[in-house]
């Protein structure tokens, strides 16, 4: 394979990791608005029930917590995302420089020979 054979075949491969990366944050975005909404739903019903500081208090905390175990899972979800594009980008990026050092070495061998 030529040097540019091995840069575009990089170039589509660092394009659809992007692809990739966008898509799932997308898809997590969308997820995480859906989870949002329902949550306040839930917690907008269960306020109509509560009668005392306390219960009010708990609800408030419950909601508190719900919202942030959301976002946490989120963040983790991302996290693995991009670790595992910069891994796969990583690789790509290996394989095409490994590639054009093999392509160099024999241009080399050649003109000395």
């Amino acid at each position: 394979m030529s040097v540019i054979e091995n840069q575009m075949k990089l170039g589509r491969e660092l394009f659809e990791i992007n692809t990739h990366v966008a898509r799932r944050m997308t898809e997590i975005t969308g997820e995480a608005i859906k989870q949002y909404f329902e949550a306040n739903q839930d917690f907008a019903k269960r306020l109509t029930e509560v009668r005392d500081v306390t219960s009010f208090m708990d609800l408030q905390r419950e909601y508190g917590q719900t919202l942030y175990n959301g976002v946490t899972e989120r963040m983790q979800t991302r996290g693995e995302v991009l670790k595992e594009a910069v891994e796969r980008g990583g690789e790509a990026m290996r394989d095409a420089f490994s590639a054009a050092q093999e392509a160099a070495e024999t241009v080399v061998e050649e003109a000395a020979a």
